[in-house]
């Protein structure tokens, strides 16, 4: 039997619940942080990228669950707070998932825009931002797409099923092998397990293939 949305969000509901720390009752609060981790998952299983379309269907679609919602900027900084909390749920919930396990997984990564709207300026001919995001992003080029953005690039190794196993948000400039590298060094696996790797060409080099090659890693990584 396939789940409803409803079921869905409440088996996310119960184990944030259970997982989450208990805080101190606040009046001001009507909402608390296992809800507030509930709509979080909610738009990516309804197919919503946008948070302000979001808070506006769901007032609608999911009221008999939430019958109070926050405004949209208090609902921003309830997420940004709780924003540890939802990264080590991810980790929970991947090790309830039949994939966690697996020893194929697949590696890749995305560039991750920001700002395209906002005007820039040229700093020694790379753009930046005067703002917060110029603290942490960074200029880069996107082979795939070819062309450069301002932003920051997504790497993930996930499992067949969707598992994902390890995420990593970072500069466009550093070298995807060597963040490959890093995401296998904190994947979990069993004692001995030898890991299989399916990547594009852009992982692809002598020195990837030398420091993963078995014995000395358990690791064999493959190029598509």
């Amino acid at each position: 039997m396939d789940a409803n949305l409803d079921l869905l969000l409440t088996v996310v509901y119960c184990i944030a619940d259970d997982f989450l720390p208990k805080r101190a009752g606040n009046a001001r609060r009507r909402i608390t942080d296992p809800e507030i981790v509930t709509l979080c998952v909610a738009p990516a299983i309804m197919g919503i990228t946008s948070d302000e379309r979001f808070l506006a269907v769901v007032r609608h679609r999911l009221a008999h669950l939430f019958p109070s919602l926050p405004a949209r900027e208090a609902f921003h900084k309830r997420r940004l707070r709780v924003s540890g909390q939802i990264e080590a749920l991810i980790a929970e919930f991947a090790r309830r998932s039949p994939g966690f396990f697996d020893d194929l997984l697949l590696v890749d990564s995305t560039p991750v825009e920001c700002a395209r709207s906002r005007e820039t300026v040229k700093r020694g001919g790379v753009s930046s931002l005067d703002d917060a995001l110029a603290n942490a992003a960074d200029y880069g080029y996107c082979a795939s797409h070819s062309r450069h953005f301002w932003g920051f690039r997504l790497h993930a190794l996930f499992a067949i099923d969707g598992t994902p196993r390890a995420l990593a948000l970072t500069s466009p400039k550093i070298d995807e092998k060597l963040i490959c590298l890093q995401m296998v060094a904190r994947c979990e696996r069993s004692p001995g397990q030898m890991l299989i790797l399916i990547g594009d060409r852009n992982f692809r080099g002598k020195d990837l293939e030398t420091t993963t090659r078995p014995p000395s890693r358990s690791l064999v990584a493959y190029t598509a």
